[in-house]
């Protein structure tokens, strides 16, 4: 399922002061996002109906976490995908400029 997608610049404000200037753990690491310009979105996958945040992306030859193979499908289609980046941030997806 889809979490987040456009998100105001106030809203991104508010999120990059969690875990700074405000309680909680960090949830993102810059005050500017591809959400504000409307090229960005965020996903859960769902497991029985419930999401499921196993996003673990190192994996084995046997063993393709959710996020990975989401992640795949999303650069398929010329997307860039959170979960190569360090740190990863596997629910995330952008669009690609042009």
């Amino acid at each position: 399922m889809i979490t987040c997608t456009y998100r105001s610049q106030d809203e991104q404000d508010a999120l990059w002061r969690i875990g700074r200037s405000e309680p909680g753990r960090r949830v993102t690491w810059t005050k500017i996002s591809r959400h504000t310009g409307r090229m960005a979105f965020d996903i859960a996958i769902l497991k029985d109906g419930q999401p499921t945040w196993d996003v673990k992306v190192s994996v084995n030859e046997n063993d393709i976490p959710d996020y990975l193979e989401a992640g795949q499908i999303g650069e398929s289609f010329g997307m860039t995908w959170g979960g190569r980046w360090i740190p990863p941030d596997a629910v995330h997806f952008e669009l690609k400029e042009g």
